[in-house]
């Protein structure tokens, strides 16, 4: 057999990883020659344009409920963390070119925002309070499951899917069903951008919580196995193979919050300037404490030294954390070329902000929220509350849909989520099924819509 070199086969395996073939076929027919937009562009658009995505304006990065309009919500960060993914996709692309001229398939202005729409994706899942309003939805089907007849499971990967919920599944869920237009497959996205969102690619019955990072979460429920399998098999991934471009969202994801919530967290005042400063110390590297010096102590001691300490702290670490992004963002670029062979083989098991040369000060960053903020005794309250209106809402939800399963309620608010043609309704249980769509409903809520409908449905506030 005539073995291809690697370029060749390289170009071979990118054909098909960016894939313009969507789940379905579109319904737009005879595009006017004055859209200029490609396939992915539209797929940009689509998500912007989507009401799930809106609704993360209202949805807790680290602060929920927040009444200060300085600090980030879900929807900032995720347009802060495609506009990184952008220019990491656009990098990597430019670079993948120089170094294997058979790649000239690839467009870096269709990775660029192939990676961008899959940022603008990753965390349209989240279910209201963030993190801790997915673990509020795991733990409560971990205590009601199988307490009393009415909600049985015995299947494993049922079971694993609502008491291990995850958002990264809901998201995959959402953009491939839920965000329905009338059609099949939800949002429609083409299989280059849906592979790309993947970030953990394996049901929840293949978790492996201390293995490699692709296994140590589930990127689909089981409910949407055929979305999953179609998306798989249009880009020619097998196994438990991450896209390559899952690499740069992640990345981008890691460097947007690493740097964002520092910003935030200084106007909150849960950290001060000096503290701040303490940890970012601890990064050696010779970018990283240049980083440090040039664009914090730097400006601190000269640019904003006749302003308002506090406005003077702020605004130092502003320009740091613009900086920052910049150049870690060329770094994450440099280690995804360096580990492009290992990561187009399935061999690279690391994530790229852990290998690269800033990934001190991306960890220094990091360790600034685990040291002062999640321990923090106002965000403890914040997840205490979570806790208790998501399993308010969801034992509401739940006995709603039991008791009176055609009931307006059930009917409207509750209703079943859309099902695709070619998908076999018996696939999953009729309890995991009902628990599904009190799952779907509770996690596409607003911070603020769960509390205010957790407190009608308690008899807290009156109204409808």
């Amino acid at each position: 057999m005539f073995k291809k070199n690697k370029g060749e086969h390289y170009a071979a395996t990118w054909k098909l990883l960016t894939s313009p073939d969507r789940l379905r076929p579109s319904r737009v027919k005879g595009r006017s020659q004055l859209d200029a937009r490609t396939e992915f562009e539209n797929d940009f658009d689509r998500v912007v344009f989507s009401s799930s995505f809106r609704r993360l304006r209202n949805k807790a990065q680290v602060f929920s409920l927040e009444p200060h309009d300085f600090v980030r919500t879900r929807l900032t960060h995720s347009i802060e963390v495609a506009t990184i993914g952008r220019s990491l996709g656009e990098g990597a692309a430019a670079g993948m070119l120089s170094k294997y001229p058979e790649l000239s398939i690839l467009s870096p202005r269709d990775i660029g925002t192939i990676v961008a729409t899959a940022c603008l994706l990753h965390d349209i899942g989240n279910p209201p309070f963030g993190h801790s309003g997915e673990k509020a939805i795991g733990r409560w089907f971990s205590n009601n499951i199988d307490t009393g007849i009415r909600l049985k499971l015995p299947d494993a990967t049922e079971r694993n899917d609502l008491t291990e919920f995850e958002g990264n599944a809901q998201s995959f869920r959402i953009a491939t069903r839920l965000q329905w237009s009338g059609q099949d497959f939800g949002m429609n996205l083409t299989a280059a951008t849906l592979s790309a969102l993947i970030k953990y690619p394996c049901g929840s019955n293949e978790v492996q919580p201390n293995g490699e990072k692709r296994l140590r979460k589930f990127g689909y429920f089981k409910a949407d196995t055929l979305a999953f399998d179609l998306v798989r098999s249009l880009t020619g991934l097998e196994e438990h193979r991450r896209h390559p471009l899952t690499y740069l969202m992640e990345a981008a994801d890691d460097i947007g919050y690493a740097a964002g919530d520092i910003e935030d967290v200084l106007k909150k005042g849960f950290v001060d300037f000096g503290s701040i400063h303490e940890c970012l110390s601890t990064a050696q590297s010779k970018e990283s404490k240049e980083c440090v010096e040039k664009f914090l102590d730097e400006p601190y001691k000269h640019d904003f030294k006749n302003i308002e300490p506090r406005e003077r702290q702020q605004l130092s670490v502003q320009r740091f954390c613009q900086m920052a992004i910049r150049l870690m963002m060329k770094s994450a670029i440099a280690e995804f070329l360096d580990s492009f062979e290992r990561i187009m083989d399935g061999t690279f098991e690391d994530d790229l902000v852990g290998k690269m040369s800033m990934s001190d000060l991306c960890g220094a960053l990091k360790s600034i929220m685990t040291k002062y903020v999640y321990s923090h005794i106002e965000i403890a309250h914040r997840e205490q509350t979570a806790r208790n209106v998501i399993a308010g809402l969801l034992a509401a939800i739940v006995e709603e849909l039991q008791d009176r399963p055609s009931g307006a309620l059930a009917l409207s608010a509750y209703r079943v989520a859309p099902t695709h043609e070619r998908e076999d309704e018996s696939r999953v249980s009729a309890n995991y099924a009902l628990s599904q769509r009190a799952a779907d409903y509770v996690a596409g809520m607003t911070d603020g819509h769960a509390l205010a409908q957790y407190q009608r449905i308690s008899g807290m506030r009156a109204g409808f």
